[in-house]
């Protein structure tokens, strides 16, 4: 047998041996997020609002704010305001040690918010989104959800972090 006649046997049995390609219906669309622990609960983000996930920044405080503004942080050489989202919302933070900062772009607010944990990233199939009336959100968040899916019996809440920098009252920092 030439080389070429055993290559052409060779292409032969893996052809009829390979699986077929999946069907379009066989097919699921996938949304994807990054997943936090906030107040104990846990919420996704999607994303495109996530620019950068880190541990706990140095801080600079800041006098005449809010309680819930813990400082400025030196970003990569940029200014960014850093803020615990659960003490926003009224709620407390669990563990120091777990905390996260998620650096937030929308527009020209750049910020950083502290939430409990940040548990990666976060695939939804597309059919298991639920509207926000089906959510049961009585934590102060109700404002800043659209929407949510489910998971193996688990809801994750759609955190919106553009309804959090529309809201005048998280933009009036001053005391």
């Amino acid at each position: 047998m030439t080389p070429f006649a055993l290559l052409q046997d060779i292409a032969k049995r893996c052809r009829s041996h390979a699986a077929d390609l999946p069907s379009k219906i066989e097919a699921v669309e996938y949304w994807r997020g990054v997943g936090f622990v906030l107040a104990g609960k846990r919420y996704v983000a999607p994303m495109s609002d996530v620019s950068e996930i880190l541990t706990a920044p140095k801080l600079t405080q800041v006098p005449g704010v809010k309680h819930w503004v813990q400082g400025v942080a030196n970003v990569r050489g940029r200014l960014v305001p850093v803020m615990d989202l659960a003490a926003f919302l009224g709620g407390r933070t669990t563990s120091q040690r777990t905390r996260r900062t998620l650096i937030i772009e929308k527009g020209d607010v750049l910020n950083g918010l502290v939430v409990d944990a940040v548990l990666g990233m976060q695939h939804f199939a597309v059919e298991s989104q639920l509207p926000t009336t089906e959510l049961d959100l009585v934590d102060g968040t109700e404002s800043f959800v659209t929407g949510g899916y489910k998971r193996d019996e688990e809801i994750w809440p759609v955190f919106s972090f553009d309804a959090l920098v529309g809201d005048q009252h998280y933009m009036d920092i001053a005391v």
